[in-house]
């Protein structure tokens, strides 16, 4: 029998995986926030898939009831399955709950799935200077998984330079010439603060390798949104200057490239 579009709440009542996966859908695609009731209901399915996508859901539509949903997020970090509390962290990027601090962070250090660890540290950027010592030790940690390092490390670029301007200057020192992880601990420098990161990034574009260009520029896109670096509008030269190095050395990377330039020209126009 095929779905009705418009009766999301049969569909989510089914008790059929599939019609309740696919009316989840819908709801996120409609931003369809009437029915996160029964979204949250769907948070203690025996299936999967229905919770990850149950969870995921509450991310987007559950902002104006936050008292609500923030507890239940903080919940479904729990759950025994990796993808379902990857879904939670992921949602609590979107839901500010400030209570989340607490267990995201506990995550980020002892989760047994690398993911969930990766998308604790992301989730973390959202509520800067809450874990800036855990956020550090991660970034620190030498026998952390580099993708984990990574996410823990952007996550430090939206924390406020007066709660980590001297841990910053350490990881710097650490990890500057590091091949995986040099150019986006310069990024997380310079968008707390230290200008001369922007500077070195530049000296690197034209001999840095394709995939290393392609996170340069996601680093780009990232810091235009807020917090901005202070020093962002006297360093767009510089900053137009490496987006058109990588565009010129890597063909592929140009559409991403004219996209991050297009955005930093409207900055510029402000």
């Amino acid at each position: 029998m095929q779905d009705n579009p418009s009766d999301p709440v049969g569909s989510l009542s089914s008790g059929d995986p599939d019609r309740q996966v696919a009316a989840l859908i819908e709801l996120i695609k409609e931003n369809d926030r009437s029915k996160i009731d029964l979204v949250l209901s769907l948070f203690t399915s025996s299936d999967i898939a229905v919770r990850s996508e149950a969870v995921r859901a509450a991310g987007f539509l559950g902002g104006a009831s936050v008292d609500n949903v923030g507890p239940l997020l903080v919940g479904m970090l729990e759950d025994p399955d990796e993808l379902v509390r990857t879904e939670a962290a992921e949602a609590l990027t979107m839901i500010q709950f400030p209570p989340a601090v607490g267990p995201l962070t506990s995550h980020l250090r002892s989760d047994d799935s690398w993911i969930v660890r990766a998308s604790a540290a992301e989730a973390l950027g959202r509520y800067p200077g809450s874990s800036t010592a855990a956020l550090f030790a991660c970034a620190d940690d030498d026998d952390e998984l580099d993708e984990v390092r990574r996410y823990a490390i952007h996550s430090l670029g939206q924390t406020p330079i007066n709660d980590s301007d001297n841990d910053m200057e350490a990881l710097v020192n650490k990890l500057e010439n590091d091949p995986d992880l040099g150019l986006q601990v310069r990024f997380a420098a310079y968008r707390t603060g230290d200008r001369s990161q922007i500077d070195a990034v530049k000296n690197a574009a034209a001999t840095m390798s394709e995939f290393d260009a392609s996170l340069v520029l996601n680093d780009i896109d990232a810091f235009l949104d807020y917090p901005r670096p202070p020093t962002l509008e006297a360093d767009i030269p510089t900053i137009e200057n490496i987006i058109d190095i990588i565009a010129l050395r890597w063909p592929f990377e140009r559409p991403h490239a004219t996209k991050v330039r297009n955005r930093l020209s409207d900055v510029q126009g402000l």
